[in-house]
Order: structure tokens, then C-alpha cells, then sequence
């Protein structure tokens, strides 16, 4: 399969995450959004899938497709990479924060719609002007070779994406349970102050 192909499938895999974490997309989705009917644990896995899948995607267009773009010598393709490498940078930074720290509600929200934003501007440019270049400067068979070359890069990082998602997901729930922890203790606490002021 082509690489171009491939990349644009990725780009649409992570809009569906954006579309789940806010419930769907179409009449279900806007009523989901409406009735507030998406929970948390919704939301969080798709954040996780999104963290996940732009992890991978932008790795292995670091690794694989801008170098053979890189390689053909273009000016223009050059000077698109190295936007999507800073892009790419700006992407990773908002997928850190996400990861390692336990956004609720609205916080959540505006981290996932900065997100969004960011990525959806990336792959406008990608999708508008780099690809389409790409197509005209690289013969098809390379670009098929590109395309075995990332689907082998997916199947290999697929089982480290989901380590790390869990590692995220271990730390959370330790947070969660720490803050249960504490609020378990101060309830004890004010159930003593008030066995001991009824006794006396």
C-alpha cells in the first residue's frame, strides 16, 4: 500500500479518537455532547488512543517518510518537512502533558481541543501540500516500499504504545487512589471529632 494511503488512514484514526472523546460523532455523538452522557472512563481511553496513535505516527514519519522525502532532493518537500518537524515537537510537548497528569472536566477539555487544533492544522498542511508534492517527485514503487516499511514500523511499536499507555494509566490510578486515601482519612477524622463531641 502506498505510504500516502497510509498516512491519511492514520490522520482518520486519530479524528475518530477526537469524535469518541467527545462522544461520537453524528445524531448519537451531538446528543451524547448535549445530555453529557460520555463518562470519564470514555474520554480517557480516547485520550490514551490518541496519545497512542500520534506517538506512533509521528515517530515513524520521522523515521521513515520525511528522510525518503528529505532524500529526493526537492525544495519544497524540505522546507514542508521541517514545518511538520516543528509541528511534530509542539504535538509531542501537548501529548506529554496529557499523559502525565490527571486532567478532569473542563481542564481535560481545553487540553484535548488545543490538541486537536494543532494536530488538525498539521495534517491540512500534510494532507494540502506535502502529500500531493510527494506524489509528484517520488516514483509509486517507492512510496509502496515506504508503505511496507511504516505498516512494519506500526506492527513493532504497537506493544510499546500500549506499555506506556498503561504506565500512564498505572500513575493516574495511583493519583486517584492516593486522593482516596486522603479524603478516606480526613472522613475518619471528622467522624472521631464528631463521636467525641456527642459524648461529651
Amino acid at each position: 500500500m502506498d505510504v500516502i494511503e497510509i498516512v491519511k488512514k492514520d490522520h482518520d484514526r486519530v479524528e475518530e479518537l477526537f469524535s469518541r472523546f467527545r462522544g461520537g460523532s453524528g445524531l448519537t455523538g451531538l446528543v451524547n455532547r448535549v445530555t453529557g452522557n460520555v463518562s470519564a472512563r470514555q474520554r480517557r481511553t480516547a485520550v490514551d488512543g490518541i496519545c497512542r496513535e500520534l506517538d506512533i505516527h509521528a515517530r515513524l514519519e520521522e523515521e521513515i517518510l520525511y528522510p525518503a522525502a528529505r532524500a529526493t532532493g526537492d525544495g519544497e518537500l524540505a522546507r514542508l518537512i521541517d514545518e511538520s518537524l516543528r509541528e511534530h515537537a509542539r504535538v509531542k510537548e501537548m501529548v506529554r502533558e496529557l499523559r502525565g497528569a490527571t486532567y478532569e472536566g473542563e481542564e481535560l477539555d481545553n487540553r484535548v481541543n488545543a490538541l486537536e487544533e494543532c494536530v488538525s492544522h498539521h495534517v491540512n498542511e500534510e494532507e494540502g501540500e506535502m502529500l500531493p508534492r510527494l506524489e509528484e517527485v517520488m516514483p509509486p514503487e517507492q512510496r509502496a516500499d515506504l508503505g511496507r516499511r511504516f505498516q512494519a514500523g506500526k506492527r513493532r511499536s504497537a506493544p510499546r504504545a500500549r506499555k506506556a499507555t498503561a504506565r500512564a494509566r498505572t500513575a493516574r490510578a495511583g493519583d486517584r487512589r492516593r486522593a482516596a486515601r486522603a479524603t478516606k482519612g480526613t472522613r475518619q477524622k471528622k467522624r472521631a471529632r464528631r463521636r467525641t463531641a456527642r459524648r461529651k
